[in-house]
């Protein structure tokens, strides 16, 4: 078996497939157009997986080859893909990945018996600062900082008044309430999280990447006539055409049969996964 290389990730045709193992000469030197490194293309990978997302860097290359070149090119592709998103250095990723994307746990709320002292030790620091300033101010300008002080010091007086403070008994009731109503919604998203993502199994994540490919490849028309405008750009004859996303056009460039083999590779793959 010959030495382990990655392709730069995500050949539109093969879902974002990246090679792991040269499989002949031929397929190598076709792979070194596609110029990057064995950890650049593992990081990317991951990263289209996880997004999903989908690269194509260069579909000429593509368009290039022969019909069954291509189609032998995607499946190669596609079954190294599979071999890599098995082994425990993908999986270490996912875990890591998986421990990212957890929901957080919502703070303990601040009851009004700790939130009055906070606001106490507040206006006292701020008296304390408001009185330093007026001291640094020329005479005839120290009167407004008494303003100051004096709104400070009524407010500190009122703080353990029942009949003005904003800090009441039923304030605590509020924040209780309101901190069930994020707990409930942690729960929630914590159970759809243990689903989505579950321990050492990135299979959901990978059906994801997969079912993401087949949605945005299912409608492309390979037969849309193509014209050049008058700066010499090739464009769709038809305007719902030439609408549709980048995606949807690389799609159409790469041509039908190695789109077709790719999503015949998917929806392969796809029955495989448990």
């Amino acid at each position: 078996m010959k030495k382990l290389l990655f392709i730069l990730p995500l050949l539109l045709l093969v879902l974002g497939f990246t090679a792991q193992r040269i499989l002949d000469d031929k397929l190598k030197n076709l792979l070194q157009q596609f110029k990057t490194d064995e950890e650049s293309a593992k990081l990317n990978l991951f990263y289209a997986v996880s997004g999903p997302s989908f690269y194509i860097p260069n579909v000429k290359v593509l368009k290039d080859m022969a019909v069954g070149d291509r189609v032998s090119f995607v499946n190669s592709i596609g079954n190294n893909v599979k071999e890599y998103v098995v082994t425990k250095e993908f999986v270490k990723k996912y875990n890591q990945l998986r421990e990212d994307r957890k929901p957080t746990l919502p703070e303990e709320p601040k009851y009004s018996a700790q939130l009055k002292e906070e606001h106490r030790t507040n206006l006292v620091n701020s008296i304390a600062e408001t009185e330093k300033s007026k001291k640094q101010m020329a005479a005839d300008q120290q009167a407004m900082f008494d303003e100051i002080i004096n709104v400070y010091k009524q407010q500190l007086a009122e703080i353990d008044d029942p009949e003005k403070t904003m800090f009441k008994p039923e304030m605590d009731e509020y924040i209780k309430q309101g901190y069930q109503i994020q707990m409930d919604e942690y729960k929630n998203k914590l159970a759809e999280w243990e689903v989505e993502y579950p321990i050492d199994n990135p299979n959901q994540m990978i059906k994801k990447w997969i079912n993401a490919f087949l949605d945005r490849s299912a409608d492309i028309n390979f037969d849309a006539k193509l014209e050049k405008d008058k700066y010499g750009k090739m464009r769709f004859v038809d305007q719902q055409y030439e609408h549709k996303d980048s995606q949807w056009k690389l799609y159409f460039r790469a041509g039908k049969e190695t789109v077709t083999a790719a999503r015949t590779f998917a929806q392969n793959w796809l029955g495989e996964i448990k």
